[in-house]
């Protein structure tokens, strides 16, 4: 008879893995590191999760949701898409000087350190990170179709820019220990929206819309 699920032990073990990956990287994590910080026996830890890379997987996925919710705060809670956009650095540079820019993006941090040797996790990474695209593209598309921004902006495109230079910022913040790129970055990101509102505006279509400024 297999043994009942002990929900609370799992969740235990999941976020004493995802912290510590986060903060060490994978390969500088063992089982028993992730035993000891759940307040698990080892044997109790490889009833849910069998292998490293099994944990690592669900750690990917738990870190990817919380990504994706704090790419949806940002644009749920603004008033247009580039002050979405911004808020989206500002977040990222809130936290990383509450950690002293010690840690990074998670996601962005594991797809460096496992993509030439873990293939299985490497392409869950990336299906995470294509989901965060998808959802800023979708995000940005239905601003182009209200009239925001001008027909030639490719919102799958665009996305992809965006979130490049967002990883690309907290690599550096993380590698410099100072916030100062997340802010470049970010205005970089709302340049390259605003440009798509200006060309709008050069063809004769009116005056852009002023929420996203």
């Amino acid at each position: 008879m297999a043994r009942p699920v002990n929900t609370a032990a799992r969740e235990r073990i999941l976020c004493a893995a995802l912290g510590l990956f986060h903060e060490r990287g994978l390969g500088g994590v063992s089982m028993d590191d992730i035993a000891r910080a759940a307040g698990v026996k080892k044997a109790n830890l490889f009833h849910y999760f069998p292998t490293k890379e099994e944990l690592a997987m669900a750690a990917v996925c738990r870190g990817a949701c919380s990504f994706g919710d704090t790419v949806r705060a940002a644009m749920a809670g603004a008033h247009g898409p580039i002050q979405a956009v911004r808020r989206l650095f500002e977040d990222a540079a809130a936290a990383m000087r509450a950690d002293r820019c010690s840690k990074g993006c998670f996601i962005g941090n594991l797809a460096q350190e496992v993509s030439a040797h873990h293939e299985r996790l490497r392409a869950r990474i990336a299906e995470c990170l294509q989901c965060s695209s998808d959802e800023l593209a979708a995000f940005l598309d239905g601003w182009r179709k209200r009239g925001h921004f001008s027909a030639a902006m490719r919102p799958r495109e665009t996305a992809d820019a965006i979130l490049s230079l967002f990883e690309g910022a907290m690599l550096l913040s993380k590698a410099r220990r100072d916030p100062a790129p997340l802010a470049g970055a970010a205005r970089s990101a709302e340049s390259l929206l605003g440009s798509f509102t200006e060309r709008r505006t050069r063809r004769g279509s009116g005056t852009p819309t002023k929420g996203g400024r």
